[in-house]
């Protein structure tokens, strides 16, 4: 079966900036384009995939960057908690450039703003029970930080050192997270929306939880 060209382009790039310093900025599309002898839709097709791979970052107005190799994507990387039966396995991690309105209002980012995204599986006794959507504004994690994704995500470290605030959405189960739930298309969730602060009071961290109602019963008490 012939490689769709784009994934060929998506390889080349990948070899033109193997050996290049972080921030490094890419040849515009135009320029791709035109190297590549390829539409600006199939060169942008692979460049999207290296964005969300982590490979590149976008900075508006400013172009594509290589990104630092701690931004890589790690797929497979399972943090195992406290109990030794619950397993956090993340699934996609990136720094994006733009975020939804609620998601920069609730961080108090600015449309500018870098904001760090993982998206990982609550996995209990081989059982998915739920996934958290976890956003960090870029600016409070440090590089250092990055390459220690037990210490970032560590939710419950900032919630005992600070505050939080819940809401819940009855809502269907998004059709892109049936199958990482383990669910039916159609199916009815809960999500929780959680804004984490810090001591002082302003936003850390926004994290969705969406939970698979078969396997996790959400208890409230006050």
């Amino acid at each position: 079966m012939t490689q769709p060209l784009y994934l060929k382009i998506k390889e080349n790039i990948l070899a033109s900036i193997e050996d290049l310093p972080a921030n490094s900025p890419l040849p515009s599309e135009r320029l791709l384009s035109g190297q590549y002898g390829a539409s600006r839709m199939t060169v942008r097709k692979a460049v999207e995939q290296l964005v969300n791979e982590g490979y590149l970052y976008r900075d508006k107005n400013k172009g594509t960057f290589k990104a630092d190799e701690k931004m890589h994507k790690k797929q497979e990387t399972a943090i195992v908690s406290d109990d030794d039966e619950t397993k956090h396995k993340i699934i996609y991690f990136d720094i994006k450039e733009r975020v939804e309105h609620d998601i920069s209002t609730y961080l108090g980012t600015a449309k500018q703003d870098l904001v760090l995204r993982v998206v990982r599986q609550i996995v209990k006794k081989n059982e998915v029970i739920s996934l958290e959507e976890i956003y960090i504004a870029r600016k409070n994690v440090t590089d250092d930080d990055l390459g220690n994704l037990k210490e970032i995500l560590d939710m419950k470290k900032y919630i005992d050192q600070g505050s939080i605030t819940q809401m819940f959405e009855p809502m269907i189960v998004p059709l892109h997270y049936a199958q990482l739930l383990q669910m039916k298309m159609n199916e009815p969730i809960i999500r929780i929306d959680t804004i984490i602060n810090s001591k002082d009071g302003s936003p850390f961290a926004f994290v969705k939880t969406f939970n698979n109602p078969l396997k996790k019963k959400i208890e409230i008490t006050l």
